[in-house]
């Protein structure tokens, strides 16, 4: 090969690796902004609600995720100030198991989320986003509908482990239209989970999630039905009944 020709490869190289070095710099730095816009831009179809994130922030080296101030607002109609919000969640990976057919996630932390159950006329602000969600996951289903995946392919699909899951400072509010934004605040111990999927070749990623919102619902389940009557009432228009309790 010529001296020419390999000074040239070579400069080739050089740019090619700047090339890949700006690409991953620019992911790292502005994936972020990326996703954040596409979140607030995009989920509000989805729901039928401001959807908000305060941040975004992927450190493709560490493989540490985390999203700050999460908000689901409220359909029209409602008067508490949002549906959902979520302080925080941080999810750790261990980046040396990306390719394993398990992959190793070091933490699941979820602090201070919040949930707000608003009862309107035969309807909580809960059940209308749900339906948001369902009318516009149908409305874009293509006819035919796509053949499910073979059961064999299923099964091939890479496993998960999880070695701390935690749900901290969670508090779940109940509400009533008729109390104007007024509620009755509880906090939800927190929980805390280890060691899921470690054993074995781990779990897929659907039973991994099961398992952890199970624990989660039936939490929150038992918090909210302390108050669930009272909510009734509110329902009913039973004002003098709950402006003690709600706050």
């Amino acid at each position: 090969m010529k001296e020419k020709t390999k000074k040239r490869l070579k400069k080739i190289g050089i740019w090619a690796g700047i090339g890949i070095v700006v690409l991953l710099l620019c992911i790292h730095f502005f994936l972020g902004a990326i996703v954040k816009t596409g979140v607030q831009s995009y989920m509000p179809k989805l729901t039928g609600t401001d959807v908000k994130m305060g941040s975004f922030y992927l450190n493709t080296l560490t493989g540490k995720l985390t999203i700050r101030d999460f908000v689901i607002g409220n359909p029209k109609g409602y008067n508490t100030e949002y549906a959902f919000s979520l302080g925080t969640v941080i999810v750790d990976i261990d980046m040396t198991t990306i390719f394993s057919k398990k992959l190793v996630v070091q933490q699941i932390l979820v602090d201070k989320a919040h949930v707000i159950y608003e009862v309107g006329l035969g309807e909580t602000n809960i059940g209308k986003i749900e339906a948001n969600v369902n009318e516009f996951t149908q409305s874009g289903k293509k006819e035919p509908e796509a053949k499910p995946e073979p059961e064999k392919k299923r099964g091939e699909a890479r496993k998960i482990q999880i070695n701390d899951f935690q749900f901290n400072g969670a508090k779940v509010s109940l509400s009533a239209v008729a109390l104007q934004g007024g509620k009755a605040t509880m906090p939800i111990p927190d929980i805390h989970l280890k060691d899921i999927g470690k054993e074995g070749d781990g779990k897929s990623w659907n039973d991994a999630m099961t398992e952890i919102f199970s624990v989660v619902s039936k939490s929150v389940t038992d918090v909210a039905s302390s108050a669930g009557s009272v909510i009734k009432g509110a329902g009913e228009g039973a004002w003098e009944k709950v402006k003690g309790v709600f706050k």
